[in-house]
């Protein structure tokens, strides 16, 4: 969970702290390349550009997340997802030093494909991989993970924490963080065995 929902909840908490500091980013950056500041109504607009990226890529990480999962399988699919918040991060860590507002939209969009893609594919491999008589709790913990990363993208995005004018972009990057763990702990999990079984024809993986 910590790589799948989790980052869904966790991504949607840590734009809302430094709102106010990405906007006047916007506003010096265009006033650097241009000559003239923004007006308030066209940052507006570009916020709303940064924000709406987000539900965007979601989106499009839904619609790949089913052919995603019969190719590559559940834990495959998974651990590539993690790529697209890597990815973000980079974007995202680097866009005050490189003096591009355009990086944090292209980090939101893909941190919404890994959120479209683990929406979709966490719950799949939890409940194909669980025992039965544990099968519905299992399956219940992707939504306890998407209110903890709600909960910890709230307290992370504190001023006295990541949530200040100097620390923004490194709130932005901090979702490297679990998907750095998730790498590291899912490859020791099984896959699934029905996609092991139905999809890959592997009975005696499956078993």
């Amino acid at each position: 969970g910590i790589g799948g929902t989790f980052q869904y909840g966790y991504n949607i908490s840590i734009i809302n702290a430094p709102a106010s500091y990405i906007q006047v980013f916007m506003n010096m950056t265009w006033l650097e390349r241009m000559g003239v500041p923004l007006e308030s109504n066209m940052v507006l607009l570009l916020w709303s550009f940064t924000v709406s990226a987000y539900p965007l890529g979601g989106l499009t990480g839904a619609v790949a997340a089913g052919p995603m999962a019969i190719m590559l399988g559940r834990k495959m699919s998974l651990l590539v997802n993690n790529g697209f918040v890597i990815i973000a991060a980079a974007l995202s860590g680097f866009s005050r030093m490189a003096k591009s507002f355009e990086m944090i939209m292209l980090s939101r969009f893909f941190t919404g494909v890994n959120a479209g893609v683990s929406m979709n594919i966490q719950p799949m491999y939890l409940a194909e991989s669980a025992p039965k008589k544990l099968r519905g709790a299992v399956a219940l913990t992707s939504a306890s993970f998407t209110a903890l990363g709600l909960v910890l993208g709230q307290v992370v995005g504190l001023r006295e924490l990541l949530g200040g004018e100097e620390s923004w972009p490194f709130l932005l990057a901090s979702n490297v963080v679990p998907a750095l763990i998730q790498l590291t702990a899912l490859p020791w999990f099984p896959e699934s065995p029905r996609y092991l079984l139905i999809d890959r024809g592997d009975k005696e993986s499956c078993i």
